[in-house]
């Protein structure tokens, strides 16, 4: 299967360094496809080690994949990001200006007609299916597990001043949950990744617009990008787009 896929990681308009991060690829035998967005976090400018060393894992994972034997995806995907997690919390042991660095992370795996989903923190993964744009991830943040308690409203959460406040990252504890999702896609759906400088200062209507737009406008990522800066986002921006071929 083909794909118009496009990207852009941008420092944005106040930070003075960029701690996201993005890689994606193709196997040419067999047209399988992969993505990955990370937003580091940490002093020092210790955020960009972290996310720089996720996306350099997935890469080397990706890389030992056997094209005759493909793995279960979800179980691959959980592995991988486990198997990540530890290598940047053994490195943030030793070095002091590393420790507390970690990075989220959302990644997917597109094969054939599926496409299989994994995330550790507060970056994003949309689909726009029929015209129908969903949020496929649930953010890993302190505010959205009192959403899920019922403690307070979707509303409330998506003004409140901590709604970034992660609940679990990559290379910050021993142990984390990789929720996993597979979704049925076909011929002419979009898929988006973003980080939260992104897809925060952006509404529903604004993605699912863009997207529509995708891929007949090239130039759609700078576009999201540069509505986000308009609409205040002070945080680096990440978006990977991947559309399905008709």
């Amino acid at each position: 299967m083909n794909h118009n896929i496009k990207s852009l990681c941008y420092q944005g308009a106040v930070r003075d360094n960029n701690e996201d991060a993005i890689s994606y690829g193709t196997n040419k035998e067999s047209g399988v496809t992969w993505m990955l967005v990370a937003d580091g976090m940490g002093g020092h400018n210790a955020g960009e080690v972290a996310s720089a060393m996720l996306v350099d894992y997935i890469q080397c994972a990706w890389d030992k994949i056997s094209v005759t034997k493909p793995p279960h995806w979800e179980t691959w995907i959980k592995s991988q990001l486990n198997a990540a997690n530890i290598a940047i919390l053994n490195q943030a042991k030793h070095s002091i200006a590393q420790q507390g660095m970690g990075t989220t992370a959302v990644l997917i795996v597109i094969d054939k007609k599926e496409c299989h989903l994994g995330w550790v923190g507060d970056s994003r993964a949309y689909t726009l299916i029929d015209n129908n744009l969903v949020q496929e991830t649930v953010d890993h943040t302190m505010i959205q597990e009192l959403v899920n308690k019922g403690a307070i409203s979707a509303e409330t959460a998506k003004n409140a001043n901590t709604k970034n406040l992660l609940s679990q990252a990559i290379g910050v504890r021993e142990k984390i949950a990789v929720d996993t999702v597979t979704i049925a896609i076909k011929n002419g759906d979009t898929i988006m990744l973003s980080t939260d400088g992104l897809h925060d200062y952006l509404t529903e209507q604004e993605i699912s617009h863009y997207l529509s737009k995708f891929p007949t406008n090239k130039n759609v990522c700078h576009d999201m990008i540069n509505q986000a800066i308009a609409q205040n986002s002070s945080d680096n921006l990440t978006v990977g787009l991947i559309n399905l071929i008709k």
